[in-house]
């Protein structure tokens, strides 16, 4: 006889949901690592999304700043200062215009470094000045200049000190005279910034020009923006024309592409982060389920339905899932206000962004409990009943699900082999091969962990009885410890793969700017000698193993029937030995030039080319060779002389020291240089920093962000212990009645803890190392990079490792002394 539904449940509509939130309110131990999950992966995006929302706010304020207080804006393009303010006159006398002042633009490289700097000049209608001053005064001459203060700090300068400025037609030496407010966001310095005079273009001997020149109209109110842009267009015909909001969202979507990357790179690896939380959620709720058999086949026994089971687990899943998401995003907000004020930058808080991602981690607990919910309902109430329930059907593995992640695995091998081939898609088949191939480890983690938890645990075996019990207790239920292991391992393999990728990217790039720059250092002046002094003060820098001085002159070669002008070297014996690589010496028979420099004049190699100097010409064949500067050429010491038979030493070559600091190094360049107005240091070494730079920020911008993701995996550790802690109660008080200590019983599952944590680093250091070297060759290959070499951090390699498997003995200590501290009696009594 069926009971009816008011039989089986006399209570309200909805027992099954009370008795789920009965459940999380008896114990809430059992659900706090899911909920800190779900908080740090909330948090994580919801801090991403405010941060960048606060970032890109100020990047496009900065963009727009100087036409933030137009109304019409006149691009001239380059220009005359002088004719352009006659158009500003006319223009000013539009009706509906208040004001109409020039905006004259330029760049420079500093002397001694690579580094470019934009230059303003103030305008003379205070309402324009975009930024305050922190620190001096304005520029009032044309022989001053005003830094922004992350400009200066990058630069090492301050006001009273020197600058030399150069471009192609000119260099001068400037004062700083003060600091501008440039702002300490996390992208700010992408553009070195500075104002000065507007004489700096105009006065009488100034030979600097501008590279663009604005018009920057105010409006008195009188006609719309539109409609003032139509007059002004009318008396500047021939030159762009447009409201200042329309080029505010010109400029914005030409240059806001960066902080778009970096957005995205943030919101995967919080998706990353998610992903690892989403597997420790599925193994907790699968572990709450065998837990809780017993009691839900009393529910099976007195009429629950397998859709009311399933129904209950949704409904503690969502409470969960709420729960986390809401502290969350009160994490991520509380962070995100400390960095915005830490930063001096508004609090900007996207409500939608930050609503999605709560959605999103609310999602992730209802999608988790799917496949437990699925499980639970499965549970016959005669079968839960038992006072202890069997673990085979959990052990049961179908012929499918072992085969199918190994033929991921070796479908994802076979596109990365083909990826390797000279292909037009190597980069997006090692890509798309690595994926699939890593969906596939992850997949087979059960098939291949408990051999790795067995061999490690064997050596520990002989350590006593409590280190066999722990090794014993690790394989007792592969399936957990088989997801807790794929979360350490993705976490631990995405750490290393940056890691191998970064180090072998540095090795492979080093390798081919020793080909492409043979020399570490170059100083060199376009034209003229340097001072007799110069190679000593280049050769006393600390960090330089030796500096010899080139002789040079300023020559010109015939290009599309005009004369180009190029720098002639010719390198004696002494400076050849301070190659990277050894080489022949030059002949007298060839005329060496960079290849770039052939290819952008159309030249050929091996055709004739005539060289005209001071003292007469040469016609030679030309070679490509990277040993030449990108300006010049190099020649015998013959060749140079018929050129010009009094050429001049105009460049040091120099060799660095075998493990100089490059950052430290090229700073005491630039100041040796800094007294040569117009000298450029560049060579080998300053293209390695910027390769070592990009690299580094980027591991370590990355690494910081993959913590999240390995902090979760190491929660996962915790709460695995934490519940098997519960479930083997009974278990713990029969080894305490048959005399094991409490400090034995804290050990073992410190053991187990450690077993778990290096059992998963040690496959994610595995897989990471092969990732990391798939990635190096598939992006070298694309930067058609030769010689692609593997290199690897022991030292960062060691550290993860070490971290992981510290961090997952920390994680035992709470399981271990809530399990050690209760009684024999005590623990036998329980159900």
């Amino acid at each position: 006889m069926t009971a009816g539904p008011q039989a089986r449940f006399p209570m309200a509509r909805n027992p099954m949901a009370r008795n789920a939130l009965a459940e999380l309110r008896r114990n809430p131990r059992r659900v706090v690592a899911v909920i800190v999950a779900i908080m740090i992966s909330v948090g994580y995006l919801t801090a991403s999304v405010t941060i960048l929302a606060g970032e890109t706010a100020t990047f496009e304020r900065s963009l727009i700043a100087r036409v933030a207080e137009t109304d019409v804006v006149v691009t001239v393009g380059a220009g005359d200062p002088a004719g352009c303010a006659g158009l500003a006159a006319r223009v000013s006398d539009v009706a509906g215009v208040a004001s109409a002042d020039l905006s004259l633009l330029s760049r420079g490289w500093v002397t001694g470094t690579s580094d470019w700097v934009q230059q303003q000049s103030v305008p003379a209608n205070p309402k324009l000045r975009w930024t305050d001053l922190a620190e001096g005064r304005w520029p009032g001459g044309a022989d001053e200049i005003v830094l922004g203060n992350v400009t200066a700090r990058q630069l090492n300068l301050g006001v009273g000190d020197r600058i030399t400025l150069n471009d192609k037609n000119s260099s001068t030496t400037l004062t700083v005279t003060g600091l501008t407010r440039q702002g300490d966001s996390l992208l700010s310095g992408l553009t070195l910034s500075s104002f000065v005079a507007p004489s700096f273009y105009t006065a009488a001997d100034s030979i600097h020009t501008s590279g663009q020149t604005e018009i920057l109209v105010i409006g008195d109110g009188s006609v719309s923006p539109e409609r003032l842009a139509e007059r002004v267009a009318a008396v500047a015909a021939g030159s762009r024309v447009e409201t200042s909001s329309g080029m505010v969202q010109r400029i914005i979507s030409q240059r806001t592409q960066g902080v778009f990357i970096f957005q995205l790179l943030l919101l995967v690896f919080g998706a990353i982060a998610l992903l690892v939380g989403t597997i420790m959620i599925v193994n907790t709720f699968l572990i709450l389920v065998a837990q809780r058999r017993r009691q839900i086949g009393l529910l099976r026994a007195v009429g629950a339905r397998r859709d009311q089971i399933r129904r209950g687990l949704l409904v503690e899943a969502t409470a969960i899932g709420a729960t986390g998401s809401l502290l969350g995003v009160g994490l991520g907000l509380a962070l995100s206000a400390v960095i915005a004020a830490v930063l001096d930058q508004p609090f900007t808080v996207p409500a939608g962004q930050v609503v999605a991602v709560a959605v999103v981690g609310l999602a992730i607990a209802v999608l988790s409990v799917l496949v437990p919910a699925r499980r639970a309902a499965t549970i016959a109430p005669l079968d839960a009943l038992r006072t202890v329930a069997g673990d085979a059907a959990g052990r049961r593995t179908s012929l499918a699900r072992r085969t199918a992640p190994l033929a991921l695995a070796a479908l994802g091998l076979a596109a990365i082999g083909l990826g390797f081939t000279d292909t037009a898609f190597a980069l997006p088949l090692s890509i798309a091969g690595s994926f699939v191939c890593a969906v596939g480890l992850l997949s087979a983690i059960g098939l291949y962990l408990p051999a790795l938890l067995r061999g490690l645990g064997s050596t520990l075996r002989r350590a006593g009885p409590t280190a066999r019990l722990a090794t014993d207790n690790t394989l007792r239920n592969p399936g957990r410890a088989a997801a807790t292991g794929a979360a350490l391992m993705l976490a631990v393999g995405l750490v290393v793969a940056l890691q191998v990728g970064a180090a072998s990217m540095k090795a492979t790039a080093d390798g081919n700017l020793a080909a492409r720059f043979p020399v570490d250092v170059t100083v060199s002046m376009f034209d003229g000698p340097l001072p007799a002094r110069t190679v000593g003060d280049i050769a006393a820098v600390a960090g330089i193993a030796d500096a010899t001085g080139v002789r040079s002159t300023r020559v010109t070669i015939g290009v599309d029937g005009k004369p180009k002008p190029v720098r002639a070297l010719s390198p004696g014996t002494d400076a050849m030995a301070l190659l990277s690589a050894p080489r022949p010496p030059i002949t007298a028979r060839v005329i060496l030039a960079d290849p770039d420099l052939l290819e952008d004049a159309g030249i050929r190699n091996g055709s004739p080319l005539t060289v005209t100097g001071r003292s007469g010409s040469v016609t030679l064949p030309v070679r490509g060779d990277p040993l030449a500067p990108g300006d010049g050429l190099i020649v015998a010491p013959g060749v140079l002389s018929a050129l010009d038979d009094r050429a001049p030493v105009g460049t040091v070559w120099a060799k660095a020291r075998p493990g100089a600091d490059i950052t430290d190094l090229r700073s005491q360049l630039r100041t040796a240089a800094e007294p040569l107005t117009g000298a450029e240091v560049s060579g080998g070494l300053t293209a390695k920093l910027v390769y070592h730079t990009a690299l580094d920020r980027l591991l370590a911008m990355t690494t910081m962000l993959l913590a999240v993701a390995v902090l979760i995996a190491l929660v996962g550790v915790g709460n695995t212990l934490g519940l098997s802690v519960l479930e083997r109660t009974r278990e713990s008080a029969l080894l305490r009645a048959l005399g094991l200590h409490r400090r034995q019983l804290r050990w073992m599952l410190a053991i187990e803890a450690a077993l778990l944590s290096l059992a998963g680093a040690a496959a994610g250091i595995a897989a990471g190392t092969f990732f990391g070297w798939v990635g190096n060759h598939a992006v070298s290959g694309q930067l058609n990079l030769e010689n692609i070499q593997f290199a690897m951090s022991v030292p960062q390699t060691l550290g993860v490792t070490v971290v992981a498997v510290a961090a997952g003995v920390l994680a035992s200590v709470l399981p271990g002394r809530r399990a050690a501290r209760a009684t024999p009696v005590e623990a036998l009594a329980e159900t």
